[in-house]
């Protein structure tokens, strides 16, 4: 790994290298010692599950993981040589990376690079635990990071109930006795034989007046800083126009506490297939929106994203994401590929040819999940990421983009720590 990390290095800089290493080999966590020195721990931080295993069992999508898995850290704060950003852990029970505690200090340390970072838990909101309508707060809304107020309009994937899921995607799904206060695809599924009108009916009245009552909460709430990044994210409907319907009309109820407009709001959807709702989440106030194409050219998009195609061809993916940025304005219209789902140089010719459009590309890099049909696909090589990171920073540079949100709310990017040269 010290190989790898110096020849990184010498491509980008320490600081994004180092971050990215840590997302890439993933992260053992001594969870004794985090308990032995941290009375609060877990229950006061944002936390997970070590693993999940997500498969449809009697009609709802579920982890389907039996076992008593411990709970770790879901992302820390780490303190670079020259910038400080939030990290989400990615568990790797063999990782040279370890988290522990160690002289009253939470540390991230690696015999093999020789080096100890300060971290930092990411604690849960002082109203985490409130209760509104029987659930608690962060059911509604959880604060990522620092300053990143995330909304999730509705659980799961409808493709996963068709097997045209993504090839790489485990959803968010959930162990079968979690309840949720937000309309689940489960209960579409099962209770309303896919009748979505319905459906959203019985759940949206509540679902929104909670939100609302979260939502000032939250403005209120003086540890969000330094910004206020409003991530309202959809999953995925059979009907696609009844998607954008009740995500539009979820963002006016938000915006009726705090006006959209004022913030760094950003709607995280499918491109719709007709232009005025564009124009509708414009007047609402959203600044920017991010479409999660996956990957570039059509061939690629119809086998990997199958359920994505049916409901938005590509070439209408396409034009839409440019009339978005018509109304938007450029820079202001993101969209996230998987590094590792198809060859690297096809991305890389996708990602010029939007951003001079005035698009702006994001990545995740694939990571095997249990229970995808991916789950035994090997990861892009860690030089390969290095170089189209060093890509996507020149294209970057060269149209004036910015990155996601910022170092202390983008965790699996390291675009941010790559622009604070």
């Amino acid at each position: 790994m010290k190989k790898s990390f110096n020849t990184i290095v010498e491509i980008l800089n320490y600081d994004s290298a180092l971050k990215l290493l840590i997302l890439r080999y993933g992260i053992s966590v001594d969870a004794k010692s985090i308990e032995e020195n941290c009375p609060t721990y877990p229950v006061a931080f944002r936390t997970k599950r070590i693993s999940k295993n997500t498969k449809i069992v009697d009609g709802c999508l579920i982890d389907a993981e039996t076992k008593s898995m411990p709970w770790i850290p879901e992302e820390i704060f780490i303190q670079f040589s020259n910038i400080k950003s939030i990290v989400k852990v990615n568990y790797n029970k063999n990782s040279n990376f370890i988290l522990s505690y160690r002289n009253n200090n939470l540390e991230l340390a690696s015999s093999e690079l020789e080096i100890k970072l300060i971290c930092e838990l990411s604690p849960r909101p002082t109203w985490n635990h409130k209760q509104v309508n029987n659930f608690d707060a962060d059911q509604y809304i959880q604060v990522m990071g620092k300053d990143r107020i995330a909304v999730l309009g509705f659980e799961g994937c409808s493709e996963w109930f068709h097997n045209t899921q993504c090839k790489f995607c485990d959803s968010c799904s959930s162990r079968a006795n979690e309840k949720s206060i937000r309309p689940t695809l489960n209960d579409l599924n099962t209770k309303y034989d896919n009748n979505i009108p319905v459906w959203l009916d019985d759940f949206s009245k509540q679902y929104f007046e909670g939100l609302k009552e979260v939502y000032k909460l939250v403005l209120e709430d003086k540890n969000i800083t330094p910004h206020h990044h409003l991530h309202i994210m959809s999953g995925n409907l059979p009907n696609l126009d009844m998607e954008w319907e009740y995500m539009l009309d979820l963002s006016r109820e938000l915006s009726k506490i705090k006006p959209l407009s004022e913030v760094d709001s950003y709607l995280n959807i499918l491109p719709p297939l007709n232009t005025q709702y564009l124009y509708d989440a414009k007047e609402i106030g959203f600044q920017k929106m991010i479409f999660n194409l996956e990957v570039y050219l059509e061939s690629y998009f119809k086998s990997i994203c199958p359920g994505k195609h049916a409901h938005i061809p590509y070439n209408i993916y396409l034009q839409q994401m440019e009339k978005a940025v018509e109304i938007f304005g450029i820079g202001k219209v993101r969209c996230s590929f998987v590094l590792g789902a198809q060859p690297i140089n096809i991305l890389c010719d996708g990602i010029e040819e939007l951003a001079s459009k005035g698009i702006v590309s994001d990545f995740t890099v694939f990571t095997p999940k249990k229970g995808t049909p991916w789950e035994n696909k090997i990861g892009p090589d860690i030089i390969e990421v290095a170089k189209f990171c060093s890509f996507l920073k020149d294209v970057y540079v060269k149209y004036g983009f910015s990155g996601l949100y910022c170092s202390l709310a983008s965790r699996s990017g390291i675009m941010n720590e790559l622009l604070n040269d």
